[in-house]
C-alpha cells in the first residue's frame, strides 16, 4: 500500500555508479508493488506500507544515488544486503551510509506485540476446551461459567480450527522478533545467533516490557 506520510527512524543511503534504470530495477526485486516500467523524472519518491505491521518504508531515488527510510530496521537491513548483492553482481561499487533509531526497535516490537498476544491467549483457551467442555457435560447449563469461559466452550470449533493455523502464525511471528534482534547488532558488528536460544526463551514467559528490556541489553 503506498502512503503519503513519512516514515521516521532508520535510513540508509547507497551512492555509486548506477542509472536510474538500474536502482528502480533494483528496488523493484524488493518490492512486488514497484511497477516495473521505471517512473519518468529526474528524481524518484515512493511510500509503502506493510499490511501486516503497519511499518512504513520511503524511498528516493535517482541516477547514482537511492536513499530509504523506514521505521523497521529489518526493512533497512534487507534492502542493504539485497541492493548491495544485486550492484556485485552488475560489477558496480557502492558506497553504503546508515543511520539507525534506537527508538524504533521498542516501536516495532509494539506493533507485534497485540498479533502475538493473541496468539498466545488462543493458545491458553484452547487447553482449558477439554476442561470446560467435561464440567459442563455434568451441568444442565452453563450459566455457572464466567462469561469468559462460557464464550470458549461456545465457540469450541472454532476456536480449534485457529489454533491449527497458529504454528505458521507464531514462525512468523517468532521470526520478525528473532530478525529484529538480530539486525539491530549487525548494525553495530556484532553477531548474537548465539544468543537466540536466549531471545526464545523470553519469548516462552512472553511479556512485553521484558522483551524490550532484552533487546536493551548489551550483546557484549
Amino acid at each position: 500500500a503506498v502512503v503519503s506520510k513519512k516514515s521516521k527512524g532508520n535510513s540508509l543511503k547507497l551512492t555509486g555508479n548506477f542509472s536510474l534504470v538500474e536502482v528502480h530495477s533494483w528496488i523493484g526485486y524488493c518490492i512486488p508493488e514497484v511497477p516495473d516500467k521505471c517512473p519518468s523524472g529526474d528524481t524518484i519518491t515512493m511510500f509503502f506500507q506493510s499490511t501486516f505491521l503497519d511499518t512504513q518504508l520511503e524511498c528516493n531515488y535517482k541516477q547514482g544515488s537511492v536513499e530509504f527510510r523506514s521505521d523497521n530496521i529489518s526493512t533497512i537491513s534487507i534492502l542493504k544486503d539485497v541492493i548491495t548483492k544485486l550492484a556485485t553482481q552488475r560489477k558496480i561499487a557502492v558506497n553504503i551510509t546508515y543511520e539507525l533509531c534506537d527508538e524504533s526497535i521498542p516501536h516495532s516490537l509494539r506493533l507485534i506485540h497485540p498479533k502475538l498476544d493473541e496468539q498466545l491467549l488462543l493458545a491458553k483457551k484452547v487447553q482449558l476446551i477439554d476442561a470446560l467442555k467435561e464440567l459442563a457435560m455434568h451441568e444442565p447449563n452453563l450459566d455457572f461459567l464466567s462469561p469468559e469461559y462460557k464464550d470458549i466452550v461456545q465457540n469450541a470449533e472454532q476456536l480449534q480450527a485457529a489454533f491449527k493455523m497458529q504454528p505458521c502464525h507464531l514462525e512468523r511471528l517468532y521470526g520478525m522478533i528473532t530478525d529484529l534482534y538480530i539486525d539491530k547488532f549487525k548494525f553495530k558488528g556484532l553477531n548474537v545467533k548465539s544468543k537466540v536460544p536466549m531471545l526464545l526463551e523470553v519469548l516462552d514467559n512472553y511479556e512485553l516490557e521484558t522483551l524490550i528490556d532484552f533487546f536493551e541489553i548489551s550483546a557484549v
